[in-house]
């Protein structure tokens, strides 16, 4: 890709999107599967044991969540 090509792409494309953080319901961490509860508890920041049931991961996650609310 020469220079013009480049340029005319910086200006032509915009600037990249800031992603929104994602927010899910206590009613969508039900219809989740524990390898997508895992991922999510990943993204907080703790590691969940699959082994666990579906709903003691469930209860990780929303302690975590309320956690990091009471800190801001």
């Amino acid at each position: 890709m020469n220079l013009w090509k480049k340029i005319k792409w910086f200006f032509v494309s915009g600037a990249p999107s800031i992603k929104k953080p994602e927010t899910i319901s206590l009613k969508e961490l039900q219809s989740r599967t524990k390898k997508q509860l895992e991922s999510i508890g990943r993204k907080m920041g703790i590691e969940l044991d699959r082994r666990l049931t579906k709903s003691k991961l469930i209860n990780k996650i929303k302690f975590r969540a309320r956690m990091k609310s009471k800190k801001r």
